[in-house]
């Protein structure tokens, strides 16, 4: 049994993490926390974060930290194979984008399998995160 005396790092970052909505760092996380936009958004060239929080799986939210692209002001997410958030997405586009700390609810749109939309790798899906219906 793990204690805090034994394992302190270990302890603080349980606490950590059990005190924060959404991802850590690497480490998924849950829903996203933040203020909630209802409006849509057509030009996302204001985003300025490193990286946004994509919250997935509406029903059992599962969020990670990804990076992102803006392009002619549209939001664009690249996806690998084999990430438990593309399997989710796939399964339902439902998903929740937190940037500048405010929290967006968005649909994920394939617009290109691999090789069909230039400037992104070969190999790769690509999403657009739109607006909602």
């Amino acid at each position: 049994m793990y204690t805090l005396h034994g394992r302190p790092l270990l302890a603080a970052l349980v606490l950590l993490a059990a005190g924060c909505s959404g991802p850590l760092g690497m480490v998924p996380g849950g829903e996203l926390a933040g203020d909630v936009v209802v409006e849509p958004v057509s030009d996302w060239s204001f985003a300025s974060d490193d990286y946004l929080a994509l919250e997935t799986r509406p029903d059992d939210p599962y969020s990670v930290n990804l990076n992102y692209i803006v392009r002619d002001g549209a939001l664009y997410l690249d996806p690998a194979e084999g990430r438990s958030w593309l399997d989710h997405l796939r399964a339902d586009p439902r998903v929740r984008v937190r940037l500048n700390g405010k929290v967006y609810p968005l649909k994920a749109v394939l617009v290109a399998e691999p090789g069909e939309l230039e400037g992104f790798e070969s190999d790769r899906y690509v999403y657009r995160l739109d607006p909602r219906d």
